[in-house]
């Protein structure tokens, strides 16, 4: 009797374990680990394997400690740089390329960040200003990008388009129950009111600020304008620049002149501002606690108090008559100027002094530890390196700020599509069949 007939399940069994293994592999390594079979390239690209090698990426150990920072220095060009750092390195920057070619000059926004893929907008100079002072933010290019895969995709033009606008505030983030990315922009734009006065024929023109919104999917890759009343009218005149964080399903931000959190659900594809902060703070942020969890984060005076709260219910940001409540997680006493920026699973506190020099703290031991990272950033989200594909995406030859001069041909080498990519990698599981 063969060892196959004794045991039935033995592939099935050498399968979970090889899953198991591949699974704790960085991403590098597995993209590699694909060229040694077809079974290990099917294996890696399937969808639940995917999903596992996500799952375990998020929960291991420092998890959180990895971050994806959008630099800012005071210099234009410099503010279009973004790195990965890791907090706890020797050397925790590694500065990315970008994921298109730069024609002219441009400003790039990091949008957002989640399970593994990044969006980043991108503006160029407006060509009716000749003294070249203004960007048109009217028409910005949006990309998707996974910077572990090196696959990108310039998102379709959206549909909304003004020749004024006040803000436009995006936020990026994941569907949990539709198993979608989404990108949400808020267009604020000035409305012209006529007044008139009959009798002393008086005729006056006022600007009220109204909202457009729209949503795009990448499962649809189509952008969808929601309902002219989508968003409360206590919010439409609060200042935000960016969305901060995405908590299951949920992108969250806190808005200038308003005393709470501002969320919009990417399932239902509605805003909810019913959630008010615990306390009153002169500094606040609102950060994320894990990948289900918001913590709230305040410092009163610039070396003073510092207090986490946590929300005891993420349900309550969906709305729907859910009530809010937060608890006290922690509160450290701080004798030196700093900004706290966020809370990792290990029990420390980031803070940014002056300098500026970036800050570990310890809440039990009551300890301070300096990491080897001077910088000012622009916009921080927590950055997780995964497979998670995108759809329609291509393979691109990153633009290096080092190496931005690249032949056509290189190019061409470089853009290959998503299928192509899986040709190359089918040739290479026959090469080493072969052998």
């Amino acid at each position: 009797m063969s060892s196959s007939q004794c045991c039935p399940n033995n592939n099935k069994l050498n399968d979970d374990l090889l899953s198991k293994i591949l699974v704790r592999l960085p991403v590098k390594s597995l993209l590699c680990c694909k060229a040694v079979s077809k079974p290990w390239c099917s294996l890696i690209s399937s969808p639940r394997f995917i999903k596992s090698h996500l799952g375990y990426a998020i929960t291991r150990p420092g998890a959180d400690e990895t971050l994806i920072v959008q630099d800012f220095d005071g210099f234009f060009e410099r503010n279009n740089i973004i790195s990965l750092l890791n907090l706890r390195a020797a050397q925790p920057q590694s500065t990315l390329g970008l994921p298109f070619s730069k024609q002219g000059e441009s400003r790039v926004k990091l949008v957002g960040c989640c399970r593994g893929l990044v969006c980043v907008s991108v503006a160029n100079y407006d060509p009716n200003d000749l003294n070249l002072k203004s960007f048109d933010e009217r028409r910005p290019v949006t990309y998707l990008w996974n910077p572990a895969t090196k696959q990108s995709k310039c998102v379709p033009l959206h549909n909304v388009h003004y020749d004024r606008m006040n803000e436009v505030v995006q936020g990026f983030g994941y569907d949990v129950v539709n198993d979608d990315f989404k990108i949400v922009r808020v267009v604020t734009y000035p409305y012209r009111v006529e007044l008139k006065e009959d009798f002393d024929e008086v005729e006056e023109v006022e600007d009220e600020n109204r909202v457009d919104v729209e949503v795009y999917s990448v499962k649809f890759d189509a952008w969808r304008k929601l309902g002219e009343d989508c968003m409360p009218e206590e919010i439409v005149d609060c200042q935000t620049d960016n969305y901060d964080i995405c908590v299951d399903g949920v992108l969250c931000c806190i808005a200038e002149g308003f005393r709470g959190i501002l969320a919009f659900d990417l399932n239902n594809e509605v805003f909810n501002c019913d959630v008010e902060f615990p306390v009153n703070s002169v500094f606040a942020r609102i950060i994320s606690l894990g990948d289900l969890a918001v913590g709230f984060i305040t410092l009163e005076g610039f070396a003073g108090e510092i207090k986490l709260w946590k929300l005891d219910n993420v349900e309550c940001l969906r709305g729907g008559g859910v009530e809010a409540s937060w608890s006290l997680m922690a509160s450290i006493d701080v004798d030196f100027g700093c900004m706290p920026h966020g809370y990792y699973s290990r029990g420390d506190f980031l803070l940014i002094t002056d300098g500026p020099v970036w800050v570990f703290y310890n809440a039990d031991k009551k300890e301070a530890t300096n990491l080897a990272i001077k910088k000012l950033w622009r916009q921080i989200f927590r950055y997780t390196e995964s497979l998670v594909t995108i759809p329609g995406s291509k393979e691109v030859r990153l633009n290096d700020l080092e190496a931005e001069d690249k032949s056509e041909d290189e190019d061409e080498d470089g853009s290959e599509s998503e299928d192509g990519d899986e040709v190359k990698d089918e040739d290479q599981v026959k090469d080493a069949d072969d052998k």
